[in-house]
């Protein structure tokens, strides 16, 4: 007998370990197909964060988002403290939808042109020169200034009166005078207001509305009508921090807790915001909605409204406070973690071979694989007739 007997059994050996080496120098890594994955975890991301990384894509992507959706976008992206590049995007959109969204060319619509208004100030543009227009001139050229409606901005609704002073304190010029007076005469039995002028609804409150006019009586500093509108919102929360109107939803009760923070009811707000967060779409959704939030628990919505308003909701102050200011320029977003690749099977198998970045070429590695083997089956095969006969 001699070590013949062992030769293919050697070869085997040192071909698998040969294999292995080349294949680090190659940069070639053997993994089985349609590898195992476990359900998949967050990386630690926070809610408004990821929302605001959420939104960013839509920015990016939908050319549909109208101007209201892109103003939402960039005080998202300001709440969170990130998108700086989405942000600049939106603005450029915005730009390009102004005149249809605000009026220009026909009626012109004070809530409108306060919120273009609002969203240029938050991303530190200059409304008095943006898209071709005057934001600012022409929503102070809306103003009635004698008679029974004094102080009303011609053509709003008691949401965009709130709106007209938001924007307008965040001017030089301040918030005019009568403006909040104007806004505090529609009031509802309840201490809550309604969107428009005679739309109180005993059996459905508009909490929107209310957040909203909240939030102009503080900028204005009316603090009276503000103890009020506080009052009523904080008398409609859940247990669970969460508002309704026309039913338990994420927009309202963002909405609830970003005035009710600025109010300085923070236990409310946070209670608000909690709920808000166990609403958020995580890594068991669908890959496109991962980082939205919902509408309601039975209504997705357009998730884009939902998902602006839930992060304003999650610790953003008042809008006219807001501002890109120190943001970052991405916006990351909610990635959603797998299980590593499996370790080596001890058989060769038979799955797919993936490249990664190889130190030298794959194909380089395969021939010094090749070209060493064969040498090393020559050297055996002279060993082996040279080998003593018995």
């Amino acid at each position: 007998m001699g070590s013949s007997r062992h030769i293919p059994s050697r070869i085997a050996a040192f071909a698998l370990a040969l294999g292995l080496a080349t294949s680090a120098v190659g940069g070639v890594t053997l993994a089985r197909a349609g590898s195992p994955t476990t359900p998949s975890t967050p990386t630690p991301v926070g809610a408004a964060t990821a929302a605001a990384g959420w939104v960013a894509v839509q920015v990016g992507t939908d050319s549909t988002l109208g101007a209201g959706s892109l103003a939402d976008a960039i005080f998202t992206f300001a709440a969170a403290g990130v998108g700086g590049t989405a942000a600049a995007d939106a603005v450029t959109k915005l730009a390009a939808k102004t005149d249809a969204y605000a009026g220009y060319g026909g009626t012109l619509k004070p809530g409108e042109i306060a919120k273009i208004l609002l969203a240029v100030h938050v991303a530190g543009g200059n409304p008095n020169a943006f898209a071709g227009h005057d934001l600012e001139a022409d929503l102070r050229g809306l103003l009635v200034t004698s008679g029974p409606d004094t102080g009303h901005f011609t053509g709003a609704t008691v949401y965009g009166q709130a709106v007209a002073i938001l924007a307008l304190a965040t001017t030089t010029g301040g918030v005019p005078a009568g403006t909040a007076a104007w806004l505090a005469a529609p009031k509802c039995a309840d201490g809550s207001y309604p969107f428009d002028i005679g739309w109180c609804d005993p059996t459905n409150f508009d909490v929107d509305t209310t957040a909203m006019v909240l939030q102009a009586f503080l900028a204005a500093g009316d603090a009276a009508d503000a103890g009020t509108a506080t009052a009523s919102l904080t008398a409609l929360q859940a247990p669970d921090g969460s508002f309704s109107s026309y039913g338990t939803n994420s927009s309202t009760t963002a909405a609830a807790a970003q005035a009710l923070r600025a109010a300085g009811e923070t236990a409310a707000a946070d209670a608000a915001a909690a709920w808000l967060v166990g609403k958020q779409y995580g890594c068991d959704a669908v890959v496109a909605d991962q980082g939205a939030f919902p509408f309601s628990d039975s209504y997705a919505g357009v998730l884009i409204y939902s998902a602006t308003q839930a992060v304003l909701g999650l610790g953003a102050p008042r809008l006219d406070l807001l501002s890109l200011e120190g943001a970052t320029a991405d916006a990351p977003v909610l990635f959603c973690a797998t299980l590593p690749a499996p370790s080596l099977p001890t058989v060769p198998p038979t799955d797919a071979i993936h490249v990664g970045a190889p130190q030298q070429p794959a194909s380089g590695g395969l021939l010094v694989f090749v070209a060493t083997l064969a040498a090393l089956v020559g050297v055996l095969a002279m060993s082996r007739r040279a080998e003593p006969r018995r």
